[in-house]
């Protein structure tokens, strides 16, 4: 076994590994990772391990924050070398044990070296720490998986009374007017990364910037890895967008990554209508989950509208080294910024807070 940091030019070969390997993701392909170096100027660093063939047999992405000063975001403000950050999930791909192992110690030694950094490792397995003894297992969020029968068989979304409620939501955006699209320019996309600045200002989050979607647009949508689907009103004569979704399409998964959708529209109930009809459409392309994504901890309303959809729930662990002091599970997810800091930020005009996301965004 023989383990290096590789250099971008290896992109086919990892991606193929990525692509062969049941625990490859999406978040795992070169056109994200370079996303993520375009976003924050910070290069990903590709630790790749080789058989006596030279033959790949695991590759672990990470990347370096530059961290916000210590009084913001806790440990997700710190500086981090992590798998991956702005990324719902990351870690390690490999073929044995052995090598996955190997692979984390060479980032604890990077870790070592670059002593007031963290290492972060984002992911669905439950014994990394027990692997490794030096990593530090934290419960982050909760993932809200639908599962999506073949083709032939009928979605159903839990019990008769579950489902009518769902259809009867879905029947209300349709009755106010509001139908589905697959966008297919970037045009559209700008739109949507208007209606997406609305909804971070609302939730008081940070929004990343247009070049990050639009780079994605540009690397992922024409091999038909990711979708924009929008809600709209209108005739045929002007169509107005009032809610979308970015989509990811990758194996067997549908995820539902980033969402956009006016306050002024939402009891048309428009993405109710975009989930029914990515799900559906799913099945017809044969997917086998419609992922809903995380929730953050507290958030009891989000929590469950996902959980009408019939969606089993996944625990998403972070793993940490060293042990970040005073670290509990409740303090690892901040939630949401509420009070006086939250309406403060709600008021401020939209172009301000895309300057000031991106520039949060890119020390995270």
């Amino acid at each position: 076994m023989k383990i290096l940091i590789a250099n971008s030019d290896i992109n086919q070969k990892w991606d193929n590994y990525v692509h062969s390997h049941p625990a490859g993701t999406i978040f795992h392909l070169s056109s994200w990772l370079e996303a993520l170096e375009n976003e924050s100027g910070q290069k990903v660093i590709r630790i790749i391990s080789y058989d006596d063939k030279d033959q790949i047999n695991g590759i672990f992405p990470l990347q370096f924050t530059a961290g916000l000063p210590t009084a913001f975001g806790g440990v997700l403000g710190a500086k981090r070398l992590s798998s991956l950050p702005r990324t719902p999930t990351g870690g390690p791909v490999a073929s044995h044990t052995r090598i996955t192992k190997g692979l984390i110690e060479k980032a604890i030694d990077m870790v070592d070296r670059h002593s007031d950094h963290l290492l972060q490792i984002k992911s669905f397995a439950d014994d990394l720490n027990q692997k490794l003894e030096p990593l530090n297992k934290y419960f982050w969020r909760e993932i809200y998986l639908k599962e999506i029968p073949d083709h032939n068989a009928q979605i159903r979304f839990g019990d008769s009374r579950n489902h009518t409620a769902v259809k009867r939501a879905v029947n209300k955006a349709r009755k106010n007017g509001v139908t589905y699209r697959i966008v297919d320019s970037p045009d559209d996309l700008k739109r949507w990364y208007h209606l997406y600045l609305e909804t971070m200002r609302f939730h008081v989050a940070p929004a990343r910037s247009y070049n990050f979607y639009k780079r994605l647009w540009d690397t992922l949508q024409l091999p038909g890895l990711m979708q924009l689907v929008v809600a709209e009103i209108g005739d045929r004569h002007k169509k107005t967008i009032i809610a979308g979704n970015i989509l990811f399409y990758y194996k067997k998964m549908v995820c539902y990554a980033f969402n956009g959708s006016s306050r002024k529209y939402f009891e048309f109930r428009a993405n109710d209508l975009l989930h029914w009809e990515a799900i559906f459409d799913a099945q017809k392309k044969g997917f086998k989950y419609y992922n809903f994504g995380e929730v953050s901890q507290g958030h009891i309303g989000l929590a469950a509208y996902k959980k009408k959809w019939s969606s089993s729930i996944w625990r998403l662990n972070h793993y940490y080294y060293p042990k970040p002091p005073h670290l509990k599970d409740e303090m690892l997810d901040p939630g949401t910024i509420r009070g006086v800091k939250g309406i403060f930020w709600q008021l401020l005009p939209l172009r301000l807070t895309a300057k000031l996301g991106e520039y949060v965004v890119k020390k995270l």
